[in-house]
Order: C-alpha cells, then sequence, then structure tokens
C-alpha cells in the first residue's frame, strides 16, 4: 500500500470512479501496470506483489481502477471505447484472497484518494484481510490503522553492493554441490521440471503465507512474463533425484545501454535435506549467476523473523535497506470510519 501524508480528516473525500479489470482487457491491464511502474520508479519499491497480480490474471483476485469524474480516459460510466489513458487514473486496488492491495499514483498523493480508494475496496470485502505498508511509510500505516487493522508481520529487502559479487568468473553450474546432490538448469516448457519445482516449494514454504502456496499454473505464467529466463532458475537433485532445493534470480532488463537489476526471487530447501548446507551452496549459486548479469543493483526480501536466513544474507554481505509491514484487519470495516491519505 503505497500513499502520502494524510489530510487533515475533516477534509471530504474525494468522489472516486471504480472500475472493475479484468484480466482479459489488455488496455486496462496496461494503464494498472503503468501506474504500479510509476510508483514503483517513485518509492523505490514494488507496490504490489508478483502473486497479487498472477491471481488477477487467474480471475481469483478483483482489480479495481480507481478515476475522478472528468478525468481523461475514463467516463462516468467506466472504461471509454477508445480504452485507458493511464494519466487518468489516479490509485489502482487488488482484493481478494483475504488480502487487499492498494498504490496511488505519486503526484495524487496527499489529498485524500487512498482513504477514499480503500473505503472502496473494502466493501468488497468485509471480513478479514491482510494488507501490506510498503518500506518506511507512516502515512499508509495510519490509513490502515484507522481502518481497525493491525501489524502482525515484517518484511526486509536487504541489499547487496554489486561489486561485492563474485569476481572470478565462473560458471554458477560449474560449482560443486555437496557429496550426492547434482545442480541444473529448469527446462523451460517442461512439465515434469514445474512440478518439481512447485512440490519443493511447498515443502521448502510450507509455513509461508504466499510463497508456499504457488501452483503449476501460476508458474506457467510466470514464465511468460518478458523477464523470466530459464537459465536463471536452478534445480538441486538429491541422491533419489528427486529436488532437494532450488534457487531463482529474477532480472530486470534496464533500459538500454543500462545495467539490469537482480533480485533473489525465491531460494529454498526441501525440509528434509536441512543441515547438509544447501542453503548456503544455492546461495553461492545465485550470486554466480548474478554476476553473470553484472547488475547496478541486488536485492532479495525475507522475512523479518526469520534469523537464519537473515544472518545467512548477512554473512554474504547483504544488509538490510527496507522494511515493510503487514497489517490484519480482524472483522468488518466499522461504520462511520474514514481514512485520508
Amino acid at each position: 500500500m503505497t500513499t502520502s501524508e494524510p489530510e487533515d480528516r475533516t477534509t471530504q473525500h474525494p468522489v472516486l470512479i471504480a472500475t472493475r479489470v479484468e484480466a482479459t482487457d489488455a488496455s486496462a491491464m496496461r494503464a494498472a501496470r503503468a501506474l504500479m511502474a510509476r510508483a514503483e520508479e517513485h518509492d523505490g519499491l514494488s507496490p504490489v506483489s508478483d502473486q497479487a497480480m498472477l491471481a488477477v490474471a487467474q480471475g481469483q483476485r478483483t482489480l479495481l481502477i480507481f478515476a475522478e469524474p472528468g478525468t481523461d480516459g475514463i467516463a462516468g460510466d467506466g472504461i471509454t471505447d477508445d480504452g485507458i489513458d493511464a494519466d487518468g487514473i489516479v490509485a489502482a486496488g487488488i482484493v481478494g484472497d483475504g488480502e487487499v492491495d492498494l498504490v496511488v499514483r505519486p503526484d495524487a498523493r496527499g489529498r485524500g484518494i487512498g482513504g477514499a480508494a480503500l473505503e472502496l475496496l473494502l466493501a468488497e470485502a468485509p471480513g478479514e484481510l491482510l494488507a501490506w505498508a510498503h518500506g518506511e511509510n507512516p502515512a499508509a500505516e495510519a490509513l490502515l490503522a484507522h481502518a481497525g487493522f493491525a501489524p502482525v508481520r515484517l518484511l526486509f529487502r536487504m541489499a547487496l553492493d554489486p561489486a561485492r559479487l563474485p569476481a572470478d568468473g565462473l560458471d554458477p553450474l560449474g560449482l560443486r554441490p555437496p557429496e550426492g546432490f547434482t545442480l541444473r538448469a529448469f527446462r523451460a516448457g517442461n512439465a515434469a521440471d514445474v512440478d518439481a519445482w512447485v512440490a519443493v516449494n511447498a515443502a521448502a514454504f510450507a509455513t509461508h503465507p504466499e510463497q508456499g502456496r504457488m501452483t503449476a499454473d501460476d508458474v506457467r505464467l510466470v514464465t511468460e512474463e518478458p523477464w523470466f529466463d530459464p537459465d536463471d532458475l536452478f534445480l538441486l537433485a538429491g541422491p533419489s533425484g528427486a529436488l532437494a532445493g532450488s534457487t531463482w534470480v529474477k532480472t530486470i532488463a534496464g533500459e538500454p545501454g543500462e545495467a539490469p537489476e537482480c533480485e533473489l526471487y525465491a531460494v529454498g530447501v526441501h525440509p528434509e535435506y536441512a543441515g547438509h548446507g544447501l542453503g548456503r551452496f544455492l546461495l553461492d549459486v545465485t550470486l554466480a549467476r548474478m554476476a553473470e548479469h553484472r547488475p547496478n543493483r541486488v536485492t532479495l526480501y525475507v522475512d523479518g523473523d526469520n534469523e537464519r536466513a537473515v544472518e545467512l544474507y548477512r554473512r554474504a554481505g547483504f544488509t538490510v535497506d527496507s522494511r515493510s509491514r503487514q497489517w490484519r484487519r480482524s472483522g468488518t470495516l466499522a461504520q462511520g470510519v474514514r481514512m485520508d491519505a
């Protein structure tokens, strides 16, 4: 959830027009993604998770875009026949699966847009909900607290100076795994690899509220994203041949002439193989692969209470560069409660 400094709560909410977006509506989806990209560039943090967008694509969550009456691209009854002008959208939100996400266009913040949009989103899902306040964001946290949410989880984004990536030029597939284990790259379009990855990921993240729920359909959708490269996904098989772990690098290409950004998208080890040093080995594979991309930025996300993982990353040179909080609302929004942002 990304907003700006809240206004005085006596300020009347602006009137917003909410339009429900179908995943098949390419124009509206592009406009929503453009707003999210604008917010990410401004804030330095992604305002919506990949899992939320995957759920929208599969019809599991609802995407709403918000505009003020009279703005270009949206009329009083919704989307015009000519499509949507992204500049006419002041906010976008996703709700479903017990979660809500909201992003407000940076230049539309500070005048109640966030509160008005959140009120409309919460009307779509009156039960228990989870929401993120991304980064150090007092305005978003005040908005959520006023709506009856309470903080329940802390997420770290950790960063590594790219100069600390391995400089030996070793092929990550050439790194020697622990005795009895075999490393290979993911085979694009191979159903067996997809199913095997889903199984080991589910086991590794059995208690994780988002990552552990990824399905084969989710993986197939991710492999269609422009950033996906099968050579960035590594599978580690155990002595029996079954997968024991994996690591996945997300590489976002820069503008022409600019270096890319690398994120440790997901690394996990099956609990049956804990204690074999596989986590450290897979991190070494990850860093070797990132070094091949010569990125200008290296990041990862990890739960703040996962002390073992945080310490592993610290020993590799990562430092915490932002903190995000997840908030939970246990019941329905109280009548008359107003949110301002």
